[in-house]
């Protein structure tokens, strides 16, 4: 029975790493987190403690804690090992973390604070002032907010903006957060020191008519809090009693703190965003002053320029290619065929191998090969009016014209593909010439062949291969030979058609 019911308990755990419906629930949570975080402050602040659609939403939003509360005892969780980090799937052992844990603060954050302050009105116990800094206790809710770490890996799968424009708006909804609970804190000291009180208050200094609207006094709040918190410090509200200064000076501690943090981050945020642009332009400056130095003349100034800037994209790219490897084997391969499909598909030995890779039992060598080809690509550049290429190379174009004895080419376009044979005889016309600014992609005989005996293992690659370089050594010999049998009193076509002018 014990057996039993020890798998019964594990078959109600939930794995944080790929449950949907915990997946789903962190939704909500954050949801009525959010609203915990902006209208609880406001409650506690301005409103009173009534039965009315506020209060039976809070008991909703409690219910929901409560809810969750109940699942922490079925969550797993990530544990600390020799060896790294383990998911802990013993029932007993996830209980105990969490009593261990968060289970004192998810109490406190559903307890009905507000059923508490109506039950104190309902004793008449001098309205009990106390009562408003309990009810400051629902806040604890907000402590979730450091648990969010998992969310935020759950957002990281499908988060498609970069780490600075999240950070970014992470500490922009920081700010604002933080400049709302101030002006709740603020105005709560109204509450805590009453008019009837006989002591001065910061609000009698005030002309805004703030005693007869609460959004007057919200924003007339929300106002002195964002000069404090800025550091502006304009000095026409301040404290006027004891209560008052203890609450200024706590916003002043805690506004100064988080605007250097907030300061500092943002700051080293947006010098980070764009560091492609900031390598390019230190770049251009040393060329500048190199240029200065040596006295160049202005038309290679302007050549010198003008490549460095069309240049720019190519090195993004080559930082692209440094991420990518970082990644595993596999992952790597399946980013570098999906980079590199579309030249692969016009090169039509690879095309065959890869076609060949589905249902062959040689099919992962062959895949294998296929990518391996593709990482060992060279990028290069050229200026415009440049001339460039090596004989037994395959170029793929990346960007720009070129122009060879094959004809014209745009980006995409792939020439070369005899260079895996050995006899220099059968080779086409290898010299391009670079239009405008180029960038290519090469591979070199050796470097090909050097693969294909990394892949030794797969005998059918090979027989491959070789019947690919005797059937394009055929062609281009029946080809040669035409030629050469050609009568050499043969009229070119200009010369018949300049004799059939005249």
């Amino acid at each position: 029975p014990a057996r039993t019911w020890k798998k019964m308990r594990g078959q109600w755990l939930l794995n944080p790493e790929n449950s949907t419906f915990l997946a789903w629930w962190d939704m909500v949570t954050a949801l009525f987190l959010g609203f915990v975080a902006i209208v609880a402050p406001v409650q506690v602040s301005f409103l009173e403690a009534r039965i009315d659609w506020f209060f039976f939403v809070n008991c909703i939003v409690d219910l929901v804690f409560l809810v969750d509360l109940v699942l922490q005892f079925f969550i797993m969780y990530p544990k600390q090992m020799s060896y790294g980090y383990v998911i802990e799937r013993d029932h007993t052992n996830i209980v105990m973390n969490y009593l261990k844990t968060w289970f004192i603060v998810d109490v406190v954050s559903i307890i009905p604070f507000d059923l508490v302050a109506l039950l104190s009105e309902a004793s008449e116990l001098e309205r009990m002032k106390m009562v408003k800094v309990v009810r400051l206790l629902r806040l604890l809710k907000l402590v979730r907010v450091l648990r969010a770490s998992r969310l935020f890996k759950r957002f990281e799968l499908r988060m498609s903006i970069t780490y600075g424009a999240f950070s970014l708006l992470k500490f922009f909804c920081i700010l604002l957060l933080l400049g709302h609970w101030l002006a709740n804190l603020w105005a709560l000291t109204l509450v805590l020191v009453e008019e009837g009180d006989s002591l001065p208050r910061w609000v009698d200094d005030v002309d805004v008519n703030v005693n007869g609207s609460q959004v007057n006094l919200y924003l007339t709040c929300l106002y002195f809090t964002s000069y404090t918190i800025t550091s502006v410090g304009y000095g026409d509200i301040g404290p006027k009693n004891m209560v008052e200064l203890v609450v200024c000076t706590l916003m002043i501690i805690i506004a100064g703190i988080s605007w250097a943090v907030v300061l500092g981050q943002v700051s080293g945020t947006i010098a980070n965003l764009h560091q492609d642009e900031q390598a390019f332009r230190s770049k251009m400056d040393e060329l500048n002053r190199m240029m200065v130095d040596k006295v160049f003349r202005p038309g290679m100034k302007k050549s010198l320029r003008s490549f460095l800037i069309s240049n720019k994209s190519a090195q993004r790219r080559a930082r692209h290619l440094r991420a990518i490897e970082s990644l595993s084997p596999g992952l790597k391969g399946e980013v570098l065929m999906e980079l590199n499909r579309v030249w692969i598909q016009k090169v039509s030995f690879l095309a065959a191998i890869l076609r060949d890779a589905e249902g062959n039992s040689n099919g992962a060598v062959f895949y294998a090969f296929v990518v391996d080809v593709s990482a060992a690509m060279q990028a290069g550049f050229y200026a415009q009016s440049e001339v460039f290429g090596r004989i037994q190379s395959m170029y793929i174009l990346s960007r720009g014209l070129v122009s060879n004895a094959s004809g014209l080419h745009i980006a995409g376009s792939v020439w070369g593909t005899d260079f895996v044979l050995s006899d220099i005889k059968l080779f086409k016309p290898c010299s391009s010439f670079a239009l405008t600014y180029v960038e290519v992609m090469s591979i070199t005989r050796d470097e090909f062949f050097s693969l294909v005996e990394k892949h030794k293992e797969c005998p059918e690659l090979r027989r491959k291969i070789r019947w690919y370089c005797g059937w394009l050594a055929f062609q281009r010999s029946v080809l040669l030979q035409a030629k050469k049998a050609r009568p050499k009193n043969r009229l070119s076509r200009k010369t018949f058609c300049a004799i059939e002018a005249r």
